[in-house]
């Protein structure tokens, strides 16, 4: 006897279709993020690094091509130290002989400005200089001759107030003793000598 099932099974066509596996990290996730940032980080190593090496190379050329002008201009700048150094020699022998005229100078001075000013019936027997400080004893024939001496002192530009520190009457004649300041540039005789503003 035949047995006919028909209950049959499905075609293979028919057949529920298969899952697909999904996609899941898992416990990979981690490593893969620690692997990206760890790619980031060398990345933005690699350039710093490569932005620092340019750099330094830059600087090493700016300090080979500021050495090779160094170089060049030294001879120059040898000369200039050299006539710098000449300059001063100079300046200081010109100083040292000014210094040398004005003293040579400055007792000349004294004594032409101490004789202008010496009136009729007065003369000197003693003068004493002491860096600017005069002291000058003499004698004359009166008083009025003295006083005379001591206005024409007073009134020159080049000494300051007198002061008379001895008169004496010897027989007919009067003996003094004056001292005063002597000035070699007094500021009236420079503002003359100075031309004026705006000429």
């Amino acid at each position: 006897m035949i047995k006919i099932n028909l209950i049959s099974e499905a075609p293979t066509a028919a057949v529920t279709k298969r899952k697909r596996p999904e996609f899941s990290l898992g416990a990979k996730q981690g490593d893969i993020i620690l692997v990206t940032m760890i790619a980031i980080a060398l990345a933005v190593s690699g350039t710093w690094w490569y932005l620092l090496t340019s750099k330094k190379a830059d600087l090493k050329e700016t300090e080979r091509q500021r050495t090779v002008e160094r170089d060049e201009l030294k001879p120059f700048i040898d000369k200039v130290e050299e006539l710098e150094a000449k300059r001063t020699l100079l300046k200081r022998k010109v100083d040292v002989i000014n210094d040398l005229k004005n003293k040579q100078h400055g007792p000349v001075r004294i004594m032409d400005e101490v004789s202008r000013a010496l009136p009729d019936l007065v003369w000197l027997t003693k003068l004493e200089l002491s860096g600017n400080a005069i002291t000058l004893t003499g004698q004359a024939m009166d008083e009025n001759a003295v006083a005379n001496y001591y206005s024409n002192l007073d009134a020159s530009p080049f000494f300051e107030e007198p002061v008379v520190k001895n008169l004496a009457r010897r027989g007919e004649d009067f003996s003094f003793t004056l001292s005063a300041v002597f000035t070699y540039e007094p500021p009236e005789i420079e503002k003359a000598s100075s031309p004026a503003d705006g000429t």
